[in-house]
């Protein structure tokens, strides 16, 4: 099932990428503000409402690294990534939040995407 990318998505990817300042978390290749290369990655999938728009659970990764971590061989090596990053309790956290239902509400996922980029980019 393809899951649809509305407003809210596409503000909070511009906030992930920003913030991690358009370079992939994996290779450390760096991209141009706005480069179609550099992805959003979700470490649980966007089909968790509950993290869906949790900065903890996203990093900017490259193509080719989104496609290793995200949904290829070296998905492991996301997770040992994530767990040194937010720490075994942290990890744990996120998974549980993951893993709990959670209404929809976009327009407010908007705003706070909407701000949090803002923000970043007034620094």
């Amino acid at each position: 099932m393809k899951i649809k990318i509305d407003k809210a998505d596409q503000v909070f990817s511009k906030f992930i990428r920003t913030r991690d300042n358009w370079t992939c978390n994996r290779c450390h290749r760096k991209h141009e503000n706005g480069s179609q290369g550099m992805h959003c990655s979700h470490f649980f999938g966007r089909a968790k409402e509950s993290t869906r728009f949790d900065p903890e659970n996203c990093d900017a990764l490259c193509f080719g690294c989104h496609r290793l971590w995200g949904h290829g061989d070296e998905r492991d090596n996301y997770k040992a990534f994530k767990v040194k990053q937010l720490g075994q309790r942290g990890f744990d956290l996120l998974e549980l939040k993951s893993n709990t239902p959670c209404k929809k509400d976009r327009e407010w996922e908007l705003l706070i995407a909407t701000q949090l980029l803002k923000n970043l980019e007034k620094k």
